[in-house]
């Protein structure tokens, strides 16, 4: 079978300035390259170009659309999908759109039906329970356990010239705005988790380099979400690729990617103290979780995902 070219729409993807910045998205498309996959990007770069860049990307892809011929086009982001859709070239393309967060927090669901309608497949990080259809399949971005996986807790903290009578605990993001992430939250947790032992320490990633990101989770007694809403947290798989312990607020499907393992804890709700509550205990394990094995149970590693999207492509185009 020929190599199927793909076309990827993308308004998250790294860039000079922000490396980290989409970073899932870069990977899960360089994955799809073993698969008998050529890949394009698009990038609509609205955080550093504006909003203006959403209308200019509409006559730059138009332009592509007409004079270049995919397989499929896969836009990622609800976005980026209705700049496509904007297009007209869905009347003679296939086309796949994949979901980042629950629809109602990306675009709303008057937006998500149009979507729905005019897309032959739409790929959700988690199980959304109230949408139901045969277009629809869930999808969650996958884990490289060559590149994340268990690191020495010394090596890991003199590699960053960290201090090892602390104890770090972590908060990740791409950057900084995005209230979602409850970055207000996590420093409510710190400052009473410290009231009980002065010797935690907030670890704060924002656009850290990558190459240096599993040495940072392994650096960590403990990864704490404060989340409002997440659709399937790549941090949170990370450092279960690395056995690290989690603690997170109810969001996305962080409920089965940490069901039954070791040193992990679902909050039942928001408050700041129940997060504290289980932190607490967390720690004063001290012990790793057993999250590697539960990311292999879940067949989410990088090359399970990249199966699961090519066969999704390839039932389009059957």
């Amino acid at each position: 079978m020929d190599k199927l070219r793909v076309l990827h729409v993308t308004n998250n993807f790294p860039s000079e300035k922000n490396p980290i910045f989409g970073i899932f998205v870069k990977e899960q498309i360089e994955s799809l390259e073993a698969l008998n996959v050529k890949n394009e990007v698009f990038f609509i770069n609205s955080r550093y170009k504006g909003k203006i860049e959403y209308l200019k990307s509409f006559f730059r892809l138009s332009f592509k659309l007409m004079t270049s011929k995919y397989d499929i086009i896969h836009c990622h982001h609800s976005f980026s999908g209705i700049i496509f859709l904007l297009t007209l070239r869905f009347i003679d393309n296939n086309c796949v759109l994949t979901y980042q967060n629950p629809p109602s927090k990306e675009g709303g669901i008057l937006i998500f039906k149009i979507l729905l309608f005019f897309f032959d497949k739409i790929i959700f990080k988690n199980q959304v329970n109230s949408f139901k259809s045969k277009k629809i399949n869930v999808i969650p971005n996958g884990v490289n356990l060559n590149f994340f996986r268990q690191i020495n807790y010394i090596k890991s903290i003199n590699k960053l010239n960290l201090d090892i009578n602390k104890k770090y605990i972590l908060f990740m993001d791409s950057y900084k705005k995005r209230k979602q992430k409850r970055i207000d939250k996590f420093q409510s947790v710190i400052s009473s988790l410290k009231k009980i032992d002065k010797s935690v320490e907030p670890l704060f990633l924002f656009n850290t380099k990558r190459s240096d990101i599993p040495y940072y989770i392994n650096a960590s007694s403990l990864h704490i979400i404060t989340s409002d809403f997440e659709g399937s947290p790549n941090s949170v798989k990370e450092c279960l690729a690395c056995n690290v312990p989690i603690v997170s607020t109810p969001v996305g499907d962080v409920n089965n990617l940490i069901k039954d393992v070791k040193n992990c804890y679902l909050s039942s709700n928001f408050e700041v103290s129940n997060i504290v509550k289980l932190s607490i205990i967390s720690l004063s394990s001290n012990q790793k979780s057993n999250g590697r094995n539960r990311i292999k149970k879940l067949n989410l590693t990088m090359e399970n995902i990249s199966m699961k999207i090519i066969n999704l492509y390839k039932d389009i185009l059957q």
